[in-house]
C-alpha cells in the first residue's frame, strides 16, 4: 500500500476515532421520539404483504437549494411507485467543514448511507466503503472515468462551466458588455462601483462556495500551465508558494481590495446570493447554469446574461472534463442482495425519461446519458452547451477534481478554503496563506 492511500484511509480512520464518544448519544437521540438528529424519515407504508418492506439509506450535498429539489423530487416519486421500499433521507448532522467530512462522520458513527451522492471517489474507495457500480447502470453512459480500475459512480450530470451569472437588464441600461479580457472585467467592476452598486456578491458563509473564484484563478494561473500540478506538489517539486499561486491569490484578493465584494461576505450563504442579484444590491456572481432556474423562481421578469471570465490575454478556461463523481452504492449495501436489487431500481428510474428531466431542469443541468433526445435545453442552457462545444474555451479540471496520483490531500480543500477566507477577510496576508498551504499538504 502506497502513501497516498495510507494517507486517504488514516483520514476516514480518524473520524470514526474521534467521534467513537459520539456514537452512544447519537444513538440516544435517534431511539428519542421525536429526535432524528441525523436522519428523516421519508419513508411510504408498504401495504400489508407477505413480502418484508426493503429499508433505504440515500443521501447527497445538500447545500443547493436546486440540486436539493431535483433529488429529492425523484426520491418522492419513488417512493409513490415502489411501496415495498422504505426510503430515508440521510440529513447532515451540521457538525462538519464540508460535505466529504460529513461522510467521514456519518462512517465514523456506524450510518454511512446504502445509496449516496460521492465527489470524492478515490478517497472513499481506498477506505473499503464503496462497490463498482452495476453493469446495467454504468451502460447507460459513455464515459465513465474509472478509480482504480474500476467506475464506481453514476454521473447526475455533464460537468458544465463556471461562469458570471449577472444581470442582463442593467447591463443593457448602463451599455456595458460582456468582457473579452481579464482587464476589461475590472473595468466592467469598476463602472458598476462607481453607480454606488457592489458589482459581485459572495456567499461565503458555505466553505464550499470560496471554489468559485478560487478555482477560476487556479486554472488560470496554474492547472491551465500544468494539469499535472498536484502530483508535482505531492513530490515537492512545485510550492504553493511558487508564482503561479501567488498571483491567483493576489488576483482574487484584488476584487476584495477594491471593493467590489459585498461587504459582510462571511454572512452570507449561496443560497442568498439571489436576493442580491434581483433586489439590485448585486449585479454578478460568481457561479453555474444550476443558479438559473432559482434565479426565474426568485424573480420571473429577471434576465439572466452568463458569461465566462477570461485572463489578460483573452483565453478562456472552464470546467467541462468528465469526473469520477455522481451516485455511488456503499459496499455494505452490495453485499445486501435485496438493498442491492432496490439500488439499482433506483438508478434505472432516476435517469428513465420520465424522471431524468426533472433533475436536470431543477439544476439546469445537461444530461449526460447516452440517450437524451427528450431533453429541451433552454435557450441559456443551449448557449453553455456552445461552450463545450467551443475548440477555443480550453477544458480543464479543478484542484479537487483529480484523482489518483493527481487528487489532493483529504481534507486539504476545506483547510485551504479557510486560508482563502482569512486571505480575503485581511485576516492574513498572502505570503503567510500560501506557507500554511504547503504545510497542510504536507501534514
Amino acid at each position: 500500500m502506497d502513501y497516498t492511500t495510507k494517507h486517504r484511509r488514516s483520514y476516514i480512520y480518524d473520524f470514526r476515532l474521534v467521534w467513537w464518544k459520539k456514537i452512544i448519544i447519537a444513538l440516544l437521540l435517534v431511539v428519542i421520539p421525536g429526535c432524528g438528529l441525523v436522519t428523516r424519515e421519508d419513508s411510504v407504508s408498504s401495504p400489508a404483504s407477505e413480502t418484508e418492506p426493503v429499508h433505504l439509506t440515500i443521501t447527497y450535498a445538500m447545500g443547493d437549494g436546486a440540486h436539493h429539489k431535483g433529488i429529492q423530487t425523484i426520491i418522492n416519486d419513488f417512493k409513490k411507485s415502489h411501496l415495498n421500499v422504505q426510503i430515508s433521507v440521510v440529513e447532515h448532522t451540521q457538525q462538519a467543514k464540508g460535505y466529504a467530512d460529513e461522510l467521514s462522520l456519518l462512517d465514523a458513527m456506524g450510518q454511512f448511507p446504502d445509496l449516496l451522492e460521492m465527489r470524492d471517489t478515490q478517497m472513499f474507495a481506498d477506505a473499503g466503503l464503496l462497490a463498482e457500480l452495476p453493469k446495467s447502470i454504468a451502460g447507460l453512459f459513455d464515459d465513465i472515468p474509472k478509480v482504480n480500475g474500476t467506475i464506481y459512480t453514476a454521473p447526475l450530470k455533464a460537468e458544465v462551466p463556471q461562469g458570471i451569472v449577472y444581470n442582463k437588464r442593467l447591463f443593457r441600461e448602463w451599455g456595458l458588455s460582456e468582457p473579452a479580457t481579464y482587464q476589461q472585467f475590472l473595468e466592467v467592476c469598476k463602472i458598476i462601483r462607481n453607480k454606488g452598486i457592489y458589482p459581485l456578491v459572495v456567499g461565503g458563509k458555505d466553505l464550499w462556495h470560496m471554489g468559485f473564484w478560487t478555482n477560476h484563478f487556479m486554472l488560470d494561473h496554474v492547472y491551465s500551465k500544468d494539469q499535472e500540478w498536484n502530483r508535482k506538489r505531492t513530490a515537492g517539486q512545485v510550492s504553493w508558494t511558487d508564482a503561479g499561486p501567488k498571483a491567483a491569490f493576489h488576483d482574487m484578493k484584488l476584487l476584495w481590495d477594491e471593493e467590489y465584494i459585498v461587504p459582510g461576505f462571511m454572512n452570507i450563504a449561496d443560497h442568498q446570493t439571489i436576493d442580491y442579484l434581483v433586489s439590485g444590491k448585486a449585479v454578478m456572481m460568481m457561479s453555474g447554469p444550476w443558479m438559473f432556474s432559482q434565479l426565474k423562481q426568485a424573480d420571473p421578469e429577471f434576465e439572466i446574461g452568463f458569461f465566462p471570465v477570461p485572463d489578460r490575454q483573452g483565453r478562456i478556461h472552464i470546467f467541462g472534463l468528465p469526473q469520477p463523481s455522481g451516485w455511488a452504492m456503499s459496499s455494505l449495501a452490495a453485499a445486501d442482495p435485496d438493498k442491492a436489487k432496490v439500488i439499482e431500481q433506483f438508478l434505472h428510474f432516476f435517469y428513465s425519461n420520465e424522471e431524468y428531466p426533472k433533475y436536470l431542469q431543477a439544476v439546469g443541468g445537461t444530461p449526460v446519458t447516452k440517450e437524451h433526445e427528450f431533453i429541451q435545453s433552454s435557450e441559456l442552457m443551449q448557449e453553455v452547451e456552445q461552450w463545450l462545444d467551443n475548440p477555443d474555451m480550453v477544458k480543464l479540471r479543478g484542484m479537487e477534481h483529480y484523482w489518483g496520483a493527481d487528487e489532493i490531500p483529504p481534507g486539504f480543500r476545506n483547510a485551504f478554503y479557510e486560508l482563502v477566507q482569512a486571505t480575503l477577510s485581511g485576516n492574513m496576508s498572502i505570503d503567510d496563506a500560501l506557507i500554511g498551504a504547503d504545510r497542510i499538504w504536507d501534514e
